[in-house]
């Protein structure tokens, strides 16, 4: 069953400076979701885009026999459902309670055909995307483990970073069945392979929800397949 979505309908105050979407279209309406918690439903009409201002969600897509295939994580700051098909193409699911701001997608389309920055930063989006999904085909099909563990990590510390250097120190909000899932590893390969990282001394496990990278370099060549 479809989880609820609590929705308070005033606009937000956003946690970081706002973004150029939000300049050009406004900060949105706030809506909070509980871990676990169902946000968009692949298959259903696309009525709203999003932006997680706190947080972290998982987009997946469901399979026949019951799995799932998870295509990406978004953390504050990024976008989901602002350009698409009419229905949305994935199921999201907020992974730690989280805040996000909507914007309805009549008024999504209404604003990027007035506002030509719009529609530009809206394409530049669906550009973005387009990569990510190239990235994430190459990840399964051609990498092994170690690779596939790599390249993920090396882009989340890209994505998390705070200003022009990425973080050494991540933050994981996922688990490791939703790595699995993103890999298309078992949860027990995922949990073998960083046991391994870590007594190789490419990384430290800290704790479940935290992975230092300690050798960028020696990261970067195995996620190139050159370790």
């Amino acid at each position: 069953m479809r989880a609820v979505l609590a929705i308070r309908a005033q606009p937000v105050e956003p946690v970081r400076q706002p973004s150029e979407i939000e300049t050009l279209l406004g900060v949105g309406i706030a809506q909070d979701s509980a871990a676990g918690q169902t946000i968009v439903v692949e298959g259903e009409p696309r009525s709203h885009g999003f932006r997680v201002l706190r947080g972290a969600v998982r987009l997946f897509k469901g399979l026949a026999d019951g799995r799932r295939q998870v295509i990406e994580f978004l953390v504050a700051g990024e976008y989901f459902g602002l350009v698409g098909a009419a229905q949305y193409a994935y199921s999201v699911e907020a992974i730690v309670a989280s805040k996000l701001a909507r914007y309805p997608c009549a008024k999504l389309d209404a604003a990027a055909r007035d506002n030509p920055p719009l529609a530009e930063r809206l394409l530049e989006l669906a550009r973005t995307d387009l990569e990510r999904a190239h990235a994430q085909m190459l990840l399964l099909g051609r990498k092994s483990a170690e690779e596939k563990i790599a390249s993920f990590l090396l882009a989340l510390a890209r994505r998390q970073a705070d200003g022009a250097e990425p973080v050494r120190v991540l933050k994981l909000p996922m688990s490791r069945q939703d790595m699995a899932d993103y890999l298309g590893l078992t949860i027990e390969t995922v949990s073998r392979t960083l046991t391994r990282l870590r007594q190789d001394g490419l990384i430290a496990l800290p704790s479940p929800q935290q992975i230092m990278l300690q050798r960028w370099s020696m990261l970067e060549a195995l996620a190139e397949g050159a370790g």
